[in-house]
């Protein structure tokens, strides 16, 4: 029985965590081998068995095109590729509010981080994605990132780079459809989920947030069932649409 093959990029974070045990628990419930690679900023204190960790730093691209390199020799397909990266806050900053906190370097990290580097970590490994059956790549984008839906301003950032990422789903997914064997790329909005990225945000909120595991189990199953015919969308975890 062939493995399946999977990349989860930005694995550091809460979500991907508890992804990855979603993909291990599967594969042990059924019995399907697992080929599990990782990417992150920084390796993990703990080791994980079964995972091929990569290094790579969205604000490096030449630590994602070592990465793509090293991908090309320990893999020769992927099936899964699933993007769990993204910055509202820390290193650059906080979200803006308005205009007059705008600043240069701020924005240019919340891109490198939220869109170009999730779209050249998807270019290096097209050639992997091509040789699937039916390759599955999900971008975790943001509500907050539909300029439709916009109707209270402010987090410029944020909105901004997940809207570019957008497009570059949307993209990627037009170009792809060509592919002998198309695949199913789509952005995907999680939801509000306890991390270290929403926290400031969500502490004092009556309504909780769900748990990352609780996310990640939502979001497993939304891969599982992701087919060609919905490439191209902007999706929420039940698979309803998103206006972008």
């Amino acid at each position: 029985m062939d493995a399946t093959k999977v990349l989860i990029v930005g694995g550091g974070g809460a979500i991907a965590g508890q992804l990855i045990r979603q993909y291990q628990l599967w594969s042990q419930s059924t019995g399907q081998p697992l080929e599990l690679y990782v990417t992150s900023r920084q390796r993990p204190p703990a080791v994980h068995s079964g995972i091929t960790w990569l290094q790579v730093d969205f604000r490096n691209p030449e630590s994602i095109a070592a990465a793509g390199e090293e991908l090309s020799k320990r893999a020769t397909v992927l099936d899964h590729w699933v993007c769990c990266a993204g910055y509202l806050h820390g290193d650059f900053g906080l979200p803006e509010k308005a205009l007059k906190s705008l600043q240069a370097a701020k924005l240019s990290g919340d891109f490198a981080v939220n869109s170009v580097g999730p779209l050249l970590m998807f270019q290096v490994c097209l050639g992997l994605l091509k040789r699937a059956p039916l390759a599955k790549a999900v971008f975790l984008s943001a509500q907050v990132g539909s300029i439709e839906d916009n109707r209270s301003g402010g987090w410029y950032g944020y909105r901004m780079s997940k809207a570019a990422l957008n497009m570059g789903v949307r993209c990627a997914a037009i170009e792809c459809a060509r592919w002998r064997r198309p695949p199913a790329i789509v952005a995907v909005h999680p939801g509000t989920t306890v991390s270290g990225l929403s926290e400031p945000f969500t502490a004092h909120r009556p309504d909780a947030p769900q748990t990352a595991e609780q996310c990640a189990a939502k979001l497993f199953s939304r891969i599982q069932a992701l087919s060609v015919e919905e490439s191209g969308t902007f999706q929420r975890l039940d698979g309803s649409n998103i206006p972008w």
